[in-house]
């Protein structure tokens, strides 16, 4: 709405919050983030000594459920 006015300061204000936004969704979170998770690897996950207190969780992988034999 702000791109629609008339009054030129509002109009800036809002095609550079546009602008903003078009370069975070694209350049930013489309291609340099994914980019530097996979050059960092394991340590793009890395968790920091003061967070210590948070519990562990982990994901464990249950093997499928065996169908009853029939006549059981």
């Amino acid at each position: 709405m702000f791109i629609l006015s008339r009054i030129r300061e509002v109009y800036d204000r809002g095609m550079s919050t546009a602008d903003a936004v078009v370069i975070d969704a694209t350049i930013i979170r489309g291609v340099l983030l994914p980019a530097s998770m996979k050059l960092l690897g394991k340590w793009s996950w890395y968790l920091p000594n003061w967070l210590g207190w948070l519990p562990k969780l982990e994901h464990h992988t249950q093997p499928a459920l065996q169908p009853a034999p029939a006549g059981a």
